[in-house]
């Protein structure tokens, strides 16, 4: 079951990379929102290594967003470090051209170019905007301090899984999500470095939720903050068996190495199994008895007392 549920989580990672090319502690590189895009007035709520600028939106909106945003940047910078972004939030009320975010039947959510440390996301679903710029926020800085290149995928991706589940404040329920669906594996299952960052990247943040940040929350509590900038998969392949272990030893509540709960768990089931057996058995008795047909009575006469 684990091994199908990595699976689609890893693959579903495949989703967003960030901007920046001027070191991490730098002004945000390329113009503000209302350069790049002059189709459409735009208003600085933000400015600094985290710049954000709004388009079509009521000031109370703004602000929520300010807010949300200042929080997760201040969590990125204190892990990971200071790094750089021009947010660009879009109002499906201003006149901000949104094809040329468009592909075929795809409409623009979310838009993260790495190199030009720029994210733009719609603001038309209110309670996504927060987790995709967690997760986007993540990339950004993650490739920054690595030398503005590509930071091995899936590492940066469950990171921005662990930040955006840490803003929908979902780390418990993800963690007991993943700890009954892995009663049986311990052992490192995933390749950690398969594929780098995409500098550019369109996609849905409605989409790619996935419970695999409770990976990244055993790795941060268990080695520290400074293991978010590993990059070596063998590392991270350590860390997954440890994880899977703790998660195991979770479940069934102790933290002894032994296998005897294989056995507890065979006994249970086979107990289970016998027990509706029997049950099964009674209920059939039970039919057949009262389908039994009457005996008749004796033939008058057939029988004579002495």
């Amino acid at each position: 079951m684990i091994k199908l549920v990595a699976t689609v989580a890893v693959a579903a990672f495949a989703a967003i990379s960030v901007v920046g090319s001027s070191g991490p502690a730098a002004a945000a590189v390329g113009d503000s929102c209302s350069i790049r895009f002059p189709e459409t007035e735009w208003v600085t709520v933000r400015s600094g290594g985290v710049s954000i600028e709004v388009t079509g939106m009521t000031p109370a909106l703004a602000t929520r967003f300010d807010e949300e945003i200042s929080l997760i940047d201040g969590w990125i910078s204190d892990d990971i470090g200071p790094y750089s972004v021009t947010v660009c939030l879009v109002s499906g009320e201003s006149a901000f051209d949104s094809r040329r975010y468009e592909g075929g039947s795809r409409r623009f959510h979310a838009h993260s170019d790495l190199p030009d440390q720029l994210l733009v996301l719609n603001v038309e679903r209110i309670g996504f905007v927060a987790p995709a710029a967690a997760y986007a926020l993540a990339q950004h800085a993650l490739w920054q301090h690595n030398g503005n290149e590509g930071f091995p995928e899936p590492i940066a991706s469950v990171i921005g899984q662990w930040y955006r589940a840490r803003i929908l404040q979902r780390l418990d329920q993800y963690h007991r999500d993943v700890m009954f669906s892995n009663l049986f594996d311990t052992e490192s299952i995933i390749d950690w470095t398969s594929s780098i960052q995409k500098p550019v990247q369109d996609w849905d943040p409605e989409t790619n939720f996935a419970p695999i940040g409770d990976f990244m929350d055993f790795a941060v509590e268990t080695h520290g903050t400074e293991v978010l900038r590993e990059t070596d998969g063998e590392r991270w392949s350590q860390i997954e068996g440890e994880w899977r272990v703790s998660l195991r030893n979770d479940l069934r509540g102790r933290d002894s190495d032994t296998t005897g709960w294989i056995g507890g768990v065979a006994l249970t089931t086979g107990s289970v199994l016998v027990a509706s057996i029997a049950i099964t058995l009674g209920l059939i008795a039970k039919y057949r008895r009262k389908r039994r047909r009457e005996t008749p009575p004796p033939i008058p006469g057939f029988f004579s007392e002495s």
